[in-house]
């Protein structure tokens, strides 16, 4: 005999955090052995080169100062790829 009532499974999942409440230090994250990973990820995104080079024409010129935090919420990206683009502008 079996049971067709089954009981429901309790979740494992944890509550994360967002990203864009982190603060973070760019300099010292910089030095971070992740921190190649995160651009190479970044980069990897379709929407990259789009985002770089509006961020690159429009929003830089006029904010040359500005943080990965304040780009990522005026792109709408995530804060990784914030960081990937203005770690391109420096390198370039």
């Amino acid at each position: 005999m079996t049971d067709s009532k089954k009981t429901p499974r309790k979740s494992r999942a944890t509550k994360k955090e967002s990203s864009k409440l982190i603060d973070i230090n760019v300099a010292d994250f910089k030095g971070h052995p992740l921190y190649s990973l995160l651009i190479e990820t970044a980069k990897s995104n379709p929407l990259f080169a789009g985002n770089a080079g509006y961020a690159q024409n429009y929003i830089l010129p006029d904010n040359p100062n500005i943080t990965a935090r304040e780009l990522a919420s005026r792109l709408s990206i995530t804060l990784g790829e914030a960081l990937a683009i203005l770690d391109a502008r420096e390198n370039d």
